[in-house]
């Protein structure tokens, strides 16, 4: 689920533009492409939308950032060279992030600039802990998220088995 590439991108005076591609190891041209598909149309703040650009594949999320006369508009993008990655695990991710950051009035384009390195180490390693100020650390698990999600009924007659069994 490792992606390639994590890119930041926002709505600028000129349309779409890209602010930080981490690691910056993306053919321009198919930056391009993201760019301007990781955010369709019609897009709103907390949309999701996947799409492909040449040989890679993309995840990106819709979210507002406070600007000084109104609003913008980013996107977060997780580049992958094909489609063997958890959707759900990176919308989730994505969501969490900004989430976290809004409640502690900490979205904006410089501080997701700055922890976009951290943000694809975790994600390379499926799991995040990135201590953004003295009360402010992210931590997400893909792995404890996963055991979550397992049928609880499941889990209780595995360990009923396991208890008839001894």
């Amino acid at each position: 689920m490792k992606p390639i590439s994590l890119c930041l991108i926002q709505m600028g005076k000129k349309g779409l533009e890209l602010v930080k591609a981490h690691p910056d190891v993306v053919p321009e041209s198919t930056l391009n492409q993201i760019v301007l598909k990781s955010m369709p149309m019609s897009s709103k703040e907390g949309d999701f939308s996947s799409s492909t650009a040449d040989k890679c594949v993309f995840e990106s999320y819709i979210f507002s950032v406070p600007g000084a006369e109104r609003n913008n508009i980013a996107t977060l993008v997780a580049v992958f060279e094909g489609s063997d990655y958890k959707r759900e695990d990176i919308r989730r991710f994505f969501s969490f992030t900004v989430t976290e950051l809004e409640k502690n009035q900490m979205v904006n384009i410089e501080m997701i600039t700055k922890i976009l390195p951290h943000l694809y180490e975790g994600l390379s390693k499926e799991k995040v802990k990135i201590k953004i100020s003295s009360v402010v650390t992210l931590e997400f698990d893909f792995t404890s998220e996963k055991k979550s999600e397992e049928d609880p009924g499941k889990e209780f007659a595995v360990s009923m088995q396991d208890d008839l069994w001894k």
